[in-house]
Parts: structure tokens; C-alpha cells; sequence
């Protein structure tokens, strides 16, 4: 999941983490837990509050977010070469009653001169800080081969509530310096309907294909596709009252590339690698090419970006709300340059409007951004480059009128 073709580079406290962050005024931010969660990769929220996070290590952590106690669930044997490790966590939609929960992976046993990435379900046996996760228990539920390269492995997972569909995001694999030769091979990964790379799946609980997915019946094609033309797609977030399904996603690496978040719909194609930002050939950098969906959203690469969460901000149903002007707006996380950006959308259109700061100065790069229960943001930041560090932390910005 990390795939960030770039490189970078506090101490677990309860209550304010310790370091000079930029914030609004009446925003704080908290350390939930700090660098004991090792290589933090992803977060979702039990029905209880509690946080699950995932280390790219193996390591499954279940954090009480009222009393910041913690503990480990289980560990998973994964490969962790390059960006390959444990990264998405999805729950089953009927948990704790169902206690299951879906991990993205990378196996260690894997063909020679290949990769292979799965998905699996787990067993969970106990409740609540009892919980662990059962050894041997897994279901493989989607898996797939990929080249050596150890770049661009995607890894995110998203349980649909409404759906009760299981959404995968996956990457193209490609490394950096072939991206001509991608770009030539008409039928490159990410583009191809019978390969899973550069793609989202979307899949039945037990992993078979949904009847209603675009190319189910389409002959030659994975019906597993929803979406295709990804490069390094991330996280997926859903806004259950506008409906927008949306993805953070890595663009290329020259300075003209942009950074995306991505609106998934049926069929969609966000045409990489044959175009970038709204369109522009990766070839001659000017001229359009017609026929690929837009991103949402997009800002210019520059110096460094790496677009890793996307979500729409609404109340919770208790806790302390964000004020009524970040209502029903656009909370978005960069890696790279370690910050949180807000941007207003109209709730009419649907479409953003001009961004601005809101987090700046994290210690450790943000690869996930949630909006918990509480109505704080939490951020995982990633402090290290394939390897644990002081700057791994849990976070979470929380407004005290």
C-alpha cells in the first residue's frame, strides 16, 4: 500500500501529542498511541469505537479510544519486501455478531520471480479487549500474482454497509523507470480487464463475483473489476448522504503530475498509464485524450505529493462535531508533504471548491484517514521508510470549543 515513490525521513503520551502542528483554532491534536504499533498501515472503527489497526509487519491492534488501552489481537505471516505487507482491514457488515474480518496481505510462499497478493478472512474469537484473532482461521477470499517489482501494491479494503459488498483497491505494479514501456504495452495491467492489477474489485463476501458488477458477463474480462486505469489507489471512503464513493490515489512522479481523489463509479476507467490529471497524454504532456474518467478532485504534483485519504466530514451521532463551515466538506491527507487539506463542496453539484490547510507539520506522513465516532479525524502517520520509527503514531484531531 505504500507505493509512494519517494522517501522520508513520539512517544505514545496520552492525551496532546507533542509536536508543533499547524491547526485552526479550537483544533487539537492527541496521540491515541504511539510507535509500540509498529509500521501502522490502516484503521477501521468496531461498532463499539474501538480502533483496528493494521501493522505492516503482521501485527493486528485493537485500541480503546476512551482509554487509550491497547492490545495486540494477532499476528500474520506476510512478506514485507518493498511495499508489500499487511495493510487493509475491512470487518465483516454483521460483526461483532458475524466476529470476522477481512485482511489484505502478501504471502511469503509465492511463485518464483513473482508476488502474490491476497485477501482473507479471519476468524475472531472473544469480544471487545478479549478479542483475538485465530491462528489459522483464514479464507483466502481474492488472490492474484503480480510481477517482482515490489512497487505500487495498492492494499486498501472497504466494506460497502449498504452494499455489504467488499471493495479491494490494487496497484499497477509498474516500476518507476519502465513507465515508457507500460505506457506502450497496449495491454498494460492497469488497463487490462483480465488482469487485477491497477484496479478496484468489488466482491461477494465469500470472493465470488457480484451479478450486478460492469463486466461480469463481459467475455474475457475478471468480473472482479469495477474500476480500472489505477496507479496507486489507497483508501476508499463512502458518504452515505451524497452517495459519493471516493479514493485517494498516487499520480506519476513528474513535477506536471497531479495527485487524485478519485469518484469510483461502475466502469469507470481513470486511464492511467496512457493519461494524467484531467486527461493529458503521460506521452507528450499537452494534447487530451477523450474517453477516461476525470478525477473529483486533483491537485499538482510539484515538488512531492503522495494522496493517501479521502472523506467527507459529517456530525456523528455523539461526541464533539467540527464546526458547521466543515460540515458535508472534503478532508483529504498527504504523505509526502505530511499535512490534512479541507476543501468545501457543494452540496447541490457535488463538486469542491478551493482548498485549504488544516493539519501542517506531522510528525510522521499520514497513509489513512478516518473519521471516527467521536467526530475527531485519526490519522495513521507512517513515520519511517520500511522500517518502524519513533514518528509512528496513531492520531486524532479533536475540536474543544
Amino acid at each position: 500500500m505504500l507505493g509512494l515513490g519517494l522517501g522520508i525521513g513520539l512517544c505514545c503520551l496520552a492525551g496532546s501529542a507533542r509536536a508543533e502542528v499547524k491547526l485552526p483554532a479550537g483544533f487539537v491534536r492527541e496521540s491515541v498511541a504511539g510507535p509500540e504499533v509498529r509500521e501502522p498501515m490502516d484503521l477501521v472503527f468496531a461498532p463499539d469505537g474501538a480502533a483496528w489497526i493494521t501493522g505492516r509487519g503482521g501485527e493486528l491492534w485493537r485500541i480503546d479510544t476512551k482509554t487509550l488501552q491497547r492490545q495486540l489481537v494477532g499476528t500474520i505471516d506476510t512478506d514485507v519486501n518493498g511495499d508489500r505487507g499487511l495493510h487493509g482491514i475491512a470487518f465483516h457488515p454483521d460483526f461483532p455478531k458475524k466476529s470476522q474480518v477481512y485482511l489484505f496481505s502478501h504471502v511469503k510462499e509465492r511463485p518464483a520471480g513473482k508476488y502474490r497478493s491476497r485477501v482473507s478472512r479471519w476468524d475472531i474469537k472473544g469480544s471487545g479487549a478479549e478479542s483475538k484473532l485465530v491462528p489459522g482461521s483464514d479464507v483466502t477470499i481474492v488472490q492474484f500474482d503480480g510481477d517482482e517489482a515490489a512497487q505500487h501494491v495498492g492494499g486498501g479494503l472497504f466494506m460497502h454497509p449498504k452494499e455489504r459488498l467488499l471493495y479491494v483497491t490494487t496497484g499497477d505494479n509498474n516500476m518507476i523507470w519502465k513507465l515508457k514501456e507500460y505506457c506502450d504495452d497496449p495491454a498494460n495491467n492497469a488497463q487490462s480487464l483480465n488482469d487485477l492489477r491497477g484496479k478496484v474489485l468489488r466482491v461477494n463476501l465469500d470472493g465470488s463475483v457480484p451479478d450486478k458488477n460492469p463486466y461480469a458477463h463481459t467475455a474475457g474480462a475478471r468480473g472482479e473489476v469495477f474500476t480500472r486505469g489505477h496507479r496507486q489507489p489507497w483508501a476508499i471512503n463512502w458518504d452515505a448522504k451524497s452517495g459519493l464513493l471516493l479514493l485517494a490515489e498516487n499520480g506519476g512522479d513528474e513535477l506536471d503530475d497531479h495527485e487524485e481523489i478519485n469518484r469510483i463509479v461502475p466502469g469507470g476507467n481513470m486511464g492511467w498509464p496512457r493519461v494524467f490529471a484531467d486527461g493529458l497524454s503521460t506521452k507528450t504532456r499537452t494534447n487530451h485524450i477523450d474517453g477516461f474518467t476525470a478525477p473529483w478532485f486533483m491537485y499538482k504534483r510539484n515538488s512531492g505529493g503522495s494522496c493517501t485519504g479521502a472523506l467527507i466530514y459529517r456530525a456523528p451521532k455523539s461526541g464533539v462535531s467540527y464546526p458547521e463551515r466543515y460540515q458535508g466538506g472534503l478532508f483529504y491527507s498527504d504523505y509526502n508533504r505530511k499535512t490534512v487539506r479541507f476543501a468545501p463542496v457543494d452540496s447541490k453539484t457535488l463538486k469542491p471548491g478551493t482548498a485549504e490547510s488544516f493539519a501542517q507539520g506531522l510528525p510522521g506522513g499520514p497513509v489513512a484517514l478516518r473519521e471516527g465516532p467521536d467526530g475527531a479525524l485519526y490519522l495513521v502517520e507512517y513515520g519511517g521508510w520500511f522500517q518502524a520509527t519513533t514518528n509512528d503514531v496513531i492520531s486524532r484531531i479533536v475540536f474543544k470549543p
